[in-house]
């Protein structure tokens, strides 16, 4: 009983309609918000979006079909279904096309304004030039002049038709009728034998549309339309920015002020405002800073990361403040391993589960101090902080004297000792072979004895050595070896060595020198992507097998030929 009532709206209190955040309303694109975007017309936002070529050609096909009135943020429910049969026009016309497409269209016509049908015509010629097939089901006299062939059915509408009038081009049908009505004044109307082949062409019924069609002819005037060139529509302008370029030179507000950022304006990452105190990292960071020597702290790398390295940075980061919660910072610190015992920190920083904080909207049991030995001469310590008044303690600031100290010991050993931290650097090549540094209680899916072959086998591809003039092994990276090629400043080749699901083959060369059908029958996966500075070829093996499928040897040299042609003699 309640369905006669009006529908009614009733505007939000926190967007007041406008259905985004405060913090998101904040960004805008040349002075406009993403909901004062949504509100304009689509030929309003192809100005707007004009040197973006991305959105440009999705606006253009919208305005193209004479949609260019319509609200961008327009929702589907709300227009007409002539309006929603042209969207469909334009998201045709927008995608990838392949030339063989049958398009079906009832009436599409029905409504329009005569620039209207000027515009869905252009459409349709549009897609007929793409080597598609348009059929049309249509009235309208404009529309069936430009037809390149018409069927015509009658000759009366309803129980009076269903059949075949006539079918040719707009003028080869007049003509036929001009032809007919002569011959029938002339009494010279042919009959047809029954065992004659019947002709739709030459029907003995009336063409109520070429009739009509013909005055319309007559008037003219008659235009040579050109063709649509998709290269052209396509072509780049100058001014144009690609969409993944787009904002690249300007600065976020952490990289122009990371101190205020990360103390002051703390907006987490679902954009909301964080609930922590923002004088507590502050105020550690100031401490750390006075207690030892370390690099300057990095504000403006992350939108929420802090980070305090050693003077060496090489030597790894000491701090680190993650600060994108709502509620909690989270205050990382690394020092010498065995440095602290988590039951002793619990008992002497004495911070509450969040179950026990009424005022924090987020809830759990678990301790917020969090202490574990790392793999080599580590040791990290979580806490995790809300207010000022739980860190300002004696407790707080003697543990945090206790691991910059106990860093500085772990920073002194890492000098003396360097293998401690990175063993890569003297074992080389036995690291890589070894089956350390995956991530721990995980094993790889694949032999070593697949490592080992294709490092042999690139070997004898570039006769490569420690010395060797056509080319270098660099072992000296924890989870890559890099294949140098003379005369190149990047990696010929590179070889994942610490990847559980396969060893990864990456081979930089230049652009459009191999397809991927080249690539086709190596390894057990194989992928050509390009890069920044030409194409890579990815291949990925497993098993001893995929070093032996197609032809790899060949193809490792036909790749260094490509990259270094003076390698072809050297090998």
């Amino acid at each position: 009983e309640m369905h006669f009532l009006p529908d009614v709206w009733v505007d939000c209190d926190t967007c007041h309609g406008h259905r985004y955040n405060a913090e998101t309303l904040q960004v805008k694109y040349r002075g406009h918000s993403i909901a004062e975007v949504l509100e304009m017309s689509c030929g309003e936002a192809l100005e707007l979006f004009a040197n973006i070529p991305k959105i440009r050609r999705i606006l253009q096909t919208v305005c193209d079909v004479g949609l260019d009135y319509v609200a961008l943020g327009q929702s589907a429910a709300t227009l007409s279904g002539g309006e929603a049969q042209r969207v469909k026009l334009a998201a045709e016309l927008a995608r990838p096309d392949t030339g063989r497409t049958l398009y079906l269209l009832d009436e599409p016509t029905t409504g329009l304004h005569f620039d209207d049908v000027a515009k869905l015509l252009d459409v349709l010629h549009r897609l007929v030039d793409l080597g598609n097939t348009v059929v049309v089901i249509e009235h309208n006299l404009d529309v069936i002049k430009q037809c390149d062939w018409i069927i015509d059915v009658g000759p009366e509408a309803g129980d009076g038709g269903g059949q075949i009038v006539g079918c040719g081009t707009p003028e080869s049908l007049v003509e036929r009728m001009s032809n007919d009505e002569v011959r029938m004044t002339k009494g010279k109307k042919k009959k047809q034998s029954a065992n004659s082949t019947f002709d739709i062409r030459h029907s003995s019924f009336p063409s109520h549309t070429a009739r009509a069609l013909a005055p319309v002819l007559a008037a003219g005037p008659l235009v040579d339309r050109k063709p649509y060139d998709p290269q052209a529509a396509e072509k780049r302008r100058a001014g144009d920015v690609d969409i993944e370029d787009l904002g690249r030179d300007i600065r976020m507000p952490w990289e122009i002020d990371g101190r205020r950022w990360h103390t002051k304006e703390r907006v987490s990452r679902s954009g909301a405002p964080c609930r922590w105190d923002g004088k507590i990292l502050d105020a550690i960071e100031k401490k750390i800073q006075d207690l030892g020597e370390f690099s300057p702290t990095d504000w403006s790398s992350s939108r929420t990361v802090v980070e305090i390295a050693a003077v060496k940075k090489t030597d790894g980061w000491f701090f680190h403040a993650i600060t994108g919660e709502p509620w909690l910072v989270k205050l990382k610190f690394r020092t010498a391993k065995s440095t602290f015992r988590r039951e002793k920190l619990l008992e002497e920083l004495q911070l509450a589960p969040l179950n026990q904080l009424d005022h924090v909207e987020q809830y759990g049991n678990d301790a917020r101090v969090k202490c574990k030995n790392l793999r080599g001469p580590f040791q990290e310590v979580q806490v995790n902080a809300h207010s000022w008044e739980e860190i300002d303690t004696p407790a707080f600031w003697r543990f945090l004297e206790e691991a910059v100290a106990g860093f500085g010991k772990f920073a002194e050993r890492v000098s003396e000792n360097p293998e401690d931290l990175m063993p890569w650097k003297k074992l080389g090549r036995k690291w890589h072979l070894a089956r350390k540094g995956f991530p721990p209680g995980k094993k790889p899916d694949w032999n070593v004895e697949v490592l080992e072959e294709l490092l042999d086998l690139l070997h004898e591809t570039t006769g490569a050595d420690e010395d060797a003039p056509q080319g270098q092994f660099l072992w000296n990276n924890q989870q890559v070896v890099h294949l140098m090629a003379p005369g190149r400043s990047d990696p010929w080749a590179t070889v994942h060595t610490k990847r559980l699901a396969g060893v990864d083959l990456i081979l930089n060369g230049p652009s459009g020198a191999f397809a991927t059908g080249r690539i086709a029958e190596l390894a057990a996966k194989r992928v050509i992507a390009s890069a920044e500075n030409g194409d890579q070829v990815k291949l990925r093996f497993t098993t001893a097998d995929d070093l032996q499928r197609g032809d790899l040897p060949e193809f490792l040299a036909e790749h260094l030929a490509a990259v270094d042609p003076s390698s072809v003699a050297a090998s």
